[in-house]
């Protein structure tokens, strides 16, 4: 049955398929780029997944009705993190998920932590260490100041993301916050900001996280864990380093803080574009000739306008895949009462206390037909012919003789 079914998924390459600028961009780039530049092993993965993603490189997925016999097939998504064709369901799926942990009635803040542009090439050099300590400095500065009896006095709930680029694909490494507006006293109370609209002084964030991590810099330099190559090669000298750290301190570090806004809901679905979504989207990029790729970006120092860029096809694979996280490193981070140690607990407690009912993550658990049934009301169990049952066959094995380039669903 699998073999004719892939049979019959041949004969059906005269169906236009989709239009996907940045698979386009990569089968004719990549393959150059990466014969005269460095890619590192998850660079090369993400570039080979976007490539073959819903072309049936990667295999099928293949339904048979057993009433009247008629076959779905669907080229599998390459569920890469980098890959921007096939992250909508993951995206639902954590939206849901960080839906059920919110608060009910309670203000939530969006919170953005930023560093010097200077810092780029060295945090570009020792990303896992820096992004790691970046991420860490956030949530101590937070869970510091909210835990002053003068701003909350309790311990709010924290969702972070690394966003490392801007909107022409320049490398630009902050983190965005979702802090929950009450949090957990020491004994055990929930309590709420007092002051609507305001939770924490700009300034005093501002202050504590340069000096947090400034600290962590400094004695990573003095154990020598940081990597100074290339472009940092010059802070190999005692001067040079000392130079470098003061001018840091001399600036001002401007984080950014203020409550959501349309509710809650939103600030989830706002974080969730990060958490789920890479550098660019295929709605972005205009065109693909065969030695450029034009994108629109939005640029805001000229009121948000919509403009283009059009930069050599090696360049716009080298500003991507500055963006792919080295390999086992986590995008988002949960701090205070969020934290994935306790975080079940403490929702449990703040419900209780609120009068509230706790309802569990809805997700979690769910089988492929679960979740497409309850995120688009599609069941793939039921055949669209005849609304018989669809038996799901395991993933085919892919065509590589398939004149085939994408899939057609």
């Amino acid at each position: 049955m699998m073999s004719d079914a892939v049979s019959f998924y041949r004969k059906l390459s005269v169906v236009p398929s989709r239009k996907l600028p940045i698979q386009d961009a990569f089968q004719s780039f990549f393959p150059e780029y990466a014969a005269s530049h460095s890619v590192s092993s998850e660079q090369s993965k993400a570039a080979r997944c976007i490539s073959e993603c819903k072309t049936g490189a990667i295999g099928y997925n293949i339904s048979y009705c057993k009433t009247c016999g008629h076959i779905e097939i669907h080229a599998c998504s390459c569920n890469n993190r980098n890959c921007p064709n096939c992250q909508s369901p993951q995206e639902q799926k954590w939206i849901m998920a960080r839906n059920s942990e919110l608060i009910e009635g309670c203000a939530y803040y969006h919170s953005i932590f930023t560093v010097p542009f200077e810092l780029n090439d060295l945090i570009f050099e020792n990303q896992k260490l820096l992004y790691n300590l970046m991420f860490h400095c956030t949530s101590e500065t937070l869970l510091t100041l909210c835990r002053d009896k003068h701003h909350l006095g309790a311990t709010p709930g924290i969702i972070m993301v690394l966003h490392t680029w801007g909107q022409q694909l320049n490398f630009h490494p902050h983190i965005h916050c979702c802090l929950s507006g009450g949090g957990l006293t020491e004994s055990g109370q929930f309590i709420e900001s007092r002051h609507k609209g305001f939770l924490l002084p700009v300034g005093a964030i501002g202050k504590m996280f340069r000096g947090k991590f400034m600290e962590k810099l400094k004695i990573y330099h003095e154990k020598g864990l940081l990597s100074l190559h290339g472009k940092c090669s010059k802070l190999r000298n005692h001067y040079n380093w000392k130079e470098f750290v003061d001018s840091l301190y001399e600036k001002k570090w401007f984080p950014f803080i203020k409550e959501t806004f349309n509710g809650n809901g939103n600030a989830i679905s706002y974080l969730a574009r990060y958490a789920y979504r890479t550098a660019i989207s295929n709605s972005r990029i205009t065109s693909v000739t065969d030695t450029k790729v034009t994108f629109r970006y939005k640029d805001y120092a000229d009121n948000d306008a919509s403009k283009l860029k059009t930069v050599t096809g090696a360049e716009f694979i080298g500003l991507f895949l500055q963006h792919i996280l080295p390999k086992g490193f986590s995008r988002v981070r949960f701090s205070g009462f969020l934290s994935n140690c306790c975080k079940t607990k403490k929702l449990k407690l703040i419900h209780k206390l609120r009068n509230t009912i706790f309802i569990s993550n809805p997700v979690k658990g769910k089988s492929m037909a679960e979740l497409m049934l309850l995120l688009y009301n599609h069941d793939i169990s039921v055949c669209s012919q005849c609304s018989g049952h669809m038996i799901q066959f395991p993933r085919g094995k892919p065509c590589k003789n398939s004149p085939l380039r994408r899939s057609l669903t």
